[in-house]
């Protein structure tokens, strides 16, 4: 019963795995054993960290807004005083149901002050000098942080409002017995009963913002926002653009390993602060 699945994990993850490691050690001139040469050179590489560096800065803003609005919402949908939960749970999952390059083509033609008149508002009431432009290299970040939250606020909100229907109610009626309000409920009764379900689409997200790639190629081609954005991008460029697979699949390791490492670290700071005692021993 184990086969098949086994079978994909060693042709989809296995073999690309060992394949990536072996050209890593190649040389990008004679092909030849080359050692850490590849990885010499990624670490070297000033855009390659800068990439890292920003998507770094992209995940502390974006998760925390996208995580913060999908809480909020999911509290809202699972309140008493929620009339037609299914269908903003339905509005609100949208979004993720449009592909991110899709997604992307739509946001781009949406940023462009050409086409959207409240671009235009600022610059109108002499607030600014021109129209704002949400595609230049400068906001680009922004913008894409704008559209990834679009994209991924509902999905979380749905596995948020998921967990919220296994609380027990009975627990949280004998909060209401006691004289507790709604909001005291939220953030002392049903928030900590879902805290593994936080963590499990923080790590998930952590997971996205390294990985990300879809939505910067698109706003590139629609705006010139640059082809440096994220490591994704400069491992892309590498491979396709300069003809540099070796060099790639170092980058690509290199970001693999920072992507666990970040995982690991976020996981051990949570589960500290969420178990105060983990790690202690016992004194005799």
């Amino acid at each position: 019963m184990t086969g098949p699945f086994f079978g994909l994990f060693a042709v989809f993850f296995a073999g690309p795995l060992i394949y990536s490691v072996v050209i890593s050690l190649r040389s990008p001139r004679t092909g030849g054993y080359a050692g850490l040469l590849n990885y010499r050179a990624t670490f070297s590489n000033g855009y390659y960290w800068s990439a890292v560096v920003r998507m770094g800065y992209f995940g502390i803003i974006q998760v925390t807004v996208m995580i913060g609005l999908a809480i909020g919402l999911a509290l809202l949908l699972d309140g008493p005083y929620c009339r037609g939960r299914r269908i903003f749970s339905l509005v609100y999952f949208l979004p993720y149901a449009i592909p991110g390059v899709i997604a992307a083509l739509m946001w781009g033609f949406l940023l462009e002050p050409d086409l959207d008149v409240l671009l235009k508002v600022p610059h109108l009431l002499g607030i600014t000098s021109g129209s704002i432009q949400p595609l230049d290299y400068r906001l680009s970040l922004y913008a894409i942080m704008l559209i990834v939250t679009w994209e991924w606020a509902g999905y979380n909100m749905t596995i948020l409002l998921t967990s919220l229907t296994s609380v027990p109610r009975q627990v949280i009626e004998a909060a209401k017995v006691d004289g507790a309000s709604e909001l005291a409920i939220a953030a002392r009764i049903k928030l900590p009963m879902i805290r593994r379900t936080l963590v499990f689409i923080a790590i998930l997200s952590i997971i996205g913002t390294l990985q990300l790639f879809n939505e910067p190629v698109i706003l590139n081609e629609v705006a010139e926002i640059g082809n440096s954005l994220t490591p994704n991008q400069i491992i892309y460029n590498t491979a396709f653009s300069f003809g540099n697979e070796q060099t790639a699949a170092a980058q690509s390791l290199v970001l693999a390993l920072i992507t666990i490492i970040a995982t690991i670290v976020f996981y051990g700071i949570v589960r500290r602060r969420m178990n105060p005692l983990a790690g202690t021993r016992t004194a005799k």
